[in-house]
């Protein structure tokens, strides 16, 4: 990883404010196909969908240090459980950044400083990526998960904390 990256970029919660960026990921045919969802270009679904982003799990805005501007997210939500309870030892890690800002460090530094900080009484971190998104494979091994399943077009992997 680039050094400078943590120069360039921080890890913060999500503002109101950022829901015009928010919406240009959303709608980006290129970066929905990598995450594996559909681009919402209706600007109402995509504003439900932001207001949504803290109901059921952990979201952490990666924005650029000079301007504040969103560039892409992280976010940590329980597995479901016995009675379909929430699992929060068990939890999924999702995460995507716009296409303009790939490749340059920015989603590693990201990820490693949410399994860093923000994992208490996390026993298991999931991550399921699309099997022809090599660059997420690569980032997640770089990170130390491990392929654990495949199913469809999907690839599992999880790391164990404690």
């Amino acid at each position: 990883m680039d050094k400078n990256v943590n120069k360039e970029i921080e890890v913060t919660e999500l503002y109101d404010t950022d829901f015009p960026a928010y919406f240009e990921m959303m709608s980006d045919s290129v970066m929905a196909q990598k995450t594996g969802f559909e681009p919402v270009e209706d600007e109402q679904k995509a504003k439900m969908l932001f207001e949504s982003e803290n109901d059921t799990n952990k979201t952490y805005a990666i924005r650029l240090k000079d301007t504040h501007r969103l560039v892409g997210l992280n976010n940590i939500f329980p597995e479901i459980g016995d009675n379909f309870e929430p699992d929060f030892e068990n939890v999924e890690l999702g995460y995507f950044i716009n296409t303009s800002y790939q490749q340059r460090g920015y989603m590693t530094y990201a990820l490693q400083w949410v399994l860093d900080q923000e994992m208490d009484g996390v026993s298991i971190v999931e991550a399921t990526v699309d099997v022809n998104n090599i660059a997420s494979q690569h980032l997640l091994l770089k990170l130390g998960f491990t392929q654990v399943d495949k199913y469809d077009d999907n690839l599992v992997y999880s790391q164990k904390l404690k």
